[in-house]
């Protein structure tokens, strides 16, 4: 019985991590930005184009430190960021009635698009819905694999590291 849990426990940690593929967005002649967007609060989106402050990271080349500078720009011009520190936060960012592959879209946006296996995300889904009837956790794990690997719509594709050379 132990070789068998040793083996599921080596399963689960070579599962496909998965992210929103910005390029595909561009591939299928969709707006990533406005895409994200979209899914901003009220709030944030009453805020787009708004002049803000962003702090960027400068590399010295010479000296190999890094500093920080500011510069102005449109409010939203980083819709996955807004979304993270700001939406994610709300009650109301993912609801129990909302579509399986739109509340998964959503976590992705929560976690700044990090790559995370499709059962890392279900965990995330299972704190948006307390009583636990969600229909995106009553869904068998399998199919919700298959929504996510035959998504048209969101560009949620796995997450492949570059190989070597």
């Amino acid at each position: 019985m132990q070789d068998t849990d040793m083996m599921q426990r080596d399963d689960s940690d070579e599962q496909t991590p998965y992210h929103i593929d910005e390029s595909w967005f561009e591939e299928n002649d969709f707006s990533f930005e406005s895409f994200v967007q979209s899914r901003m609060c009220c709030e944030c989106q009453a805020r787009l184009g708004e002049e803000v402050e962003e702090r960027y990271t400068v590399l010295n080349k010479k000296t190999g430190r890094a500093t920080f500078d500011f510069r102005k720009v449109p409010y939203g011009s980083s819709p996955a960021a807004v979304i993270r520190d700001c939406c994610s936060k709300k009650k109301d960012y993912i609801l129990p009635d909302m579509a399986t592959l739109e509340a998964v879209f959503r976590v992705y946006l929560a976690h700044g698009n990090q790559p995370m296996p499709l059962d890392h995300v279900r965990e995330q889904l299972g704190d948006w819905c307390p009583g636990g009837g969600c229909q995106w956790l009553i869904l068998p794990m399998a199919s919700l694999e298959r929504l996510v690997q035959n998504d048209r719509f969101y560009g949620i594709r796995p997450h492949l590291l570059p190989t070597a050379a």
